[in-house]
């Protein structure tokens, strides 16, 4: 049997119109990156500097490591954060790489801590020369139990390096009727310029386990989405900004009133503009699958009545960006009747709402494009995802190999 090759590639696509109703069509040319058999989960970032960073995860020996790259006019060198035999590997819960403070950069990663499966640590390291030497690791978290730490999301604030993550140091206690006692909570640390951990608040005290959370700074400060747990078992998004050194107490973006016992292990985006502010979300809620995407225009205060799309044909895994017109770009899960997973890019435009859609790949394959990523800088849009590349009836399960794959295009032309 051939052995195939896996590739990071970087697809940029020049020219794209929406010919018709709910139809867009794109010419991309391709640009790669050589990457070892087992790369997986891609983030990609950009920053208020306008550096757009690409990490993603490479098999080394017994472990992995954290690789990335910056995008200028061209990927610059490909540059490593960390190695380790014992980090937390999760296909919904991966490194991030990002730029702050013009020339600084932050990462973070999970260690396990423990025999249980997990029970896993949240760390940081920080580079002040771009990436090419970093600190020493820093853990996101002060509890010290062998319990669940993860889902983070950078911001940065008056020159601070802030973030938000899930924290599952009540998982050690006793589960009784009151699950607030033993669930998972989200909670938030800043890293002061010593490298220290300076301030561990907690914002909510029963969240849904394994969602990714997701931050966008705004003029009047960080504001922060994720997935709330009742008691009752209602699972829907809520909101919370930062504001005099404090996160506020949460409110639902939406009433979902989606009642479901385990985590759907999807979470939340957002992207804010000054003072508007749009999230985007999977939900469940009537046993109706469909993404909502919300809008605000006032930091968040209150929403207007969600758009839907993919009513009882998604598995969600969204992400979001908006370009300089704030046209908003969805990047989403399309599931179909034979069993395949469509990878869809929408379209949102500023003043009409209009919806177009392009299917940008699809596959039947584990692990079906992992948590697809975008981001928008100077008139691009940059897309990451992961992808199964030696497909054949030989290579099941394990034995299939995963690469990544970036597209963009210029917003611009649109």
């Amino acid at each position: 049997m051939k052995k195939s090759i896996p590739i990071i590639l970087l697809l940029i696509l020049y020219s794209s119109v929406a010919t018709a109703e709910n139809s867009l069509e794109i010419k991309f040319t391709e640009l790669s990156i050589n990457s070892p058999a087992g790369s997986m989960s891609p983030h990609l970032s950009t920053s208020k500097s306008n550096i757009t960073i690409l990490n993603w995860l490479e098999p080394h020996d017994k472990g992995y490591r954290i690789k990335f790259l910056e995008l200028d006019s061209s990927w610059g060198q490909k540059l490593t954060v960390y190695d380790s035999d014992n980090m937390f590997i999760n296909w919904a819960d991966f490194p991030s790489v990002i730029n702050f403070n013009e020339n600084e950069y932050a990462a973070h990663w999970l260690e396990k801590n423990g025999d249980y499966p997990y029970a896993y640590d949240a760390f940081i390291s920080v580079s002040k020369n771009k990436g090419k030497t970093w600190s020493p690791p820093i853990m996101a978290h002060n509890d010290n139990t062998q319990t669940e730490h993860g889902f983070l999301s950078f911001y940065e604030h008056r020159n601070k390096l802030g973030y938000i993550y899930l924290d599952g140091r009540k998982m050690e206690n006793e589960i009784t009727d009151d699950i607030s006692n033993s669930g998972m909570s989200l909670r938030s640390g800043v890293i002061n310029r010593d490298l220290k951990l300076e301030k561990n608040q907690n914002i909510d005290g029963l969240v849904c386990e394994c969602c990714h959370t997701d931050v966008t700074e705004t003029d009047q400060g960080p504001i922060a989405v994720y997935r709330n747990r009742s008691k009752d078992e209602k699972r829907d998004i809520h909101i919370t900004m930062f504001r005099d050194g404090e996160w506020s107490k949460s409110k639902p973006v939406y009433i979902d009133d989606w009642e479901i016992y385990g985590c759907p292990v999807n979470g939340p985006a957002i992207i804010g503009h000054d003072e508007n502010i749009t999230v985007a979300w999977f939900t469940g809620a009537n046993e109706r699958s469909s993404i909502k995407i919300a809008q605000s225009t006032d930091y968040g205060l209150n929403f207007h009545e969600p758009i839907q799309i993919g009513i009882n044909e998604t598995a969600g895994h969204i992400d979001m960006t908006a370009d300089e017109n704030m046209n908003i770009w969805l990047l989403w899960q399309k599931t179909k009747d034979n069993g395949l997973i469509e990878l869809v890019l929408t379209k949102i435009e500023k003043r009409t709402n209009k919806l177009s859609h392009m299917v940008i790949e699809k596959t039947g394959k584990t692990p079906r494009f992992s948590f697809p990523q975008i981001t928008h800088n100077n008139g691009m849009i940059i897309l990451a995802y992961t992808t199964v590349i030696n497909d054949s009836h030989e290579t099941r399960g394990s034995n299939r190999k995963t690469s990544i794959k970036s597209l963009s295009f210029n917003a611009n032309l649109y």
